[in-house]
């Protein structure tokens, strides 16, 4: 893989408009073959390890870690599924969407103000200005990289802020927008790429928004699916034999694709791994779907809690002394909750076709209240079968811890 893979933001309205062929041919074996070439060209990104961290809790879900020791961001990138080859390629592709995001060729930054780019643009980017940005922040030079807007068919202009993951010290950045990997996206078309990305950012706006709600937790609490899919099953199976506490929360949406909120947490001493609850969301077509990738990425988060291998986990996220009263507090919430919604069953149906879920993500994102979503490429390996974009909706949050 090449930096210099990634296409023009011209090329977005093309690649869309490809049939996804891939698809027509699902085996095992054609998976397996992709994966093993993906795996093979780990050196090109700067990947020394894969490994499964998965033995140090006893969930038993798959998860998988990748190091890339010479990242501009986290130098280990984690990966979950149902499945060993699904946790790789999705460790896999976190690591790859970094690297790509790192390695954006220079000819394609524009030195610019927000001030000389129009009002419009001024404004729009004016709604992701962090609290400690500059009052005088448009007549500022920054670096601009070219997009493609999915709302209007034409090209765009984002800060490359909002896109690199060049996330070193002191920042290439002056302190004026919100640094986070929300929105990359990765897949084996650029339409997959997009789609996923869509889902995140839609997943970390209503998470935001649900954490200003006063009394969420209490008013927002499901139950846990009865008639599960399989993988929603298979996770909840897991969790319960695992002897852990499971707690859903449904995020307030005004579009139709249903957004969850899992924590999981162990009943109490004294054989404790990992006191604090951990956390994980998500965002599908339909409510299991959603509730499946809640589950599973808050036991992703466990695993990696427990291996202690990530840089942005500091020492705050393992105080030496822990509120055991308000740990015994919030165990009770998720046992017994005072107020419990049924989990909601009917609703949205999956989309079969990739092409036709592009117009319910970009729907969601327009009922959310993006001005715009902007795409930039960043990786395009048709060899590999590797495609990398971020996707900018100003004004939607991109931190779910925010509470701005």
């Amino acid at each position: 893989m090449r930096s210099g893979l990634a296409p023009p933001a011209s090329s977005v309205p093309g690649s869309l408009k490809q049939v996804d062929l891939w698809r027509k041919n699902t085996s095992d074996d054609a998976s397996e073959t992709w994966l093993r070439k993906l795996v093979g060209r780990r050196r090109d990104i700067g990947i020394t390890r894969i490994g499964s961290i998965t033995r140090l809790d006893h969930v038993g879900v798959p998860i998988v870690q990748v190091v890339r020791p010479l990242s501009l961001s986290n130098a280990v990138s984690q990966g979950k599924g149902l499945s060993w080859p699904e946790a790789t390629a999705s460790a896999m592709m976190e690591a790859i969407e970094s690297w790509a995001g790192e390695n954006i060729p220079c000819e394609r930054l524009t030195l610019a103000t927000a001030e000389s780019l129009g009002t419009a643009t001024r404004e729009l980017y004016a709604s992701c200005l962090v609290n400690e940005a500059p009052k005088d922040w448009a007549q500022l030079p920054i670096p601009w990289i070219e997009g493609w807007n999915l709302f209007n068919d034409e090209p765009a202009l984002v800060p490359s802020a909002l896109v690199d993951t060049v996330y070193t010290f002191p920042s290439s950045h002056p302190v004026m927008f919100p640094r986070t990997t929300t929105g990359l996206g990765a897949g084996r078309t650029m339409l997959q790429a997009i789609i996923q990305a869509g889902l995140e950012v839609l997943e970390r706006d209503a998470i935001a928004k649900a954490r200003r709600i006063p009394n969420f937790f209490d008013l927002n609490q499901t139950s846990l699916p009865d008639g599960h899919s399989e993988a929603c099953g298979t996770l909840i199976d897991a969790v319960s034999n695992a002897g852990l506490l499971c707690g859903l929360w449904q995020a307030p949406a005004v579009h139709d694709l249903p957004v969850f909120w899992c924590h999981l947490m162990e009943r109490g001493p004294p054989n404790e791994l990992v006191p604090l609850p951990s956390e994980g969301f998500g965002c599908s077509w339909t409510h299991e779907d959603a509730a499946a990738k809640a589950i599973l990425e808050a036991c992703q988060a466990r695993a990696t809690a427990i291996s202690g291998a990530r840089e942005d986990l500091t020492r705050h996220h393992y105080p030496a002394i822990h509120d055991r009263s308000h740990l015994a507090e919030w165990r009770e919430q998720l046992s017994a909750p005072w107020r419990l919604r049924v989990f909601p069953t009917g609703g949205p149906q999956p989309d079969a076709s990739q092409v036709n879920r592009l117009p319910r993500v970009l729907h969601a994102l327009r009922r959310a209240g993006a001005g715009a979503a902007v795409i930039v490429p960043l990786l395009s390996d048709q060899e590999s079968e590797v495609h990398v974009v971020r996707l900018v909706a100003p004004p939607l949050r991109l931190d779910p811890r925010s509470r701005q």
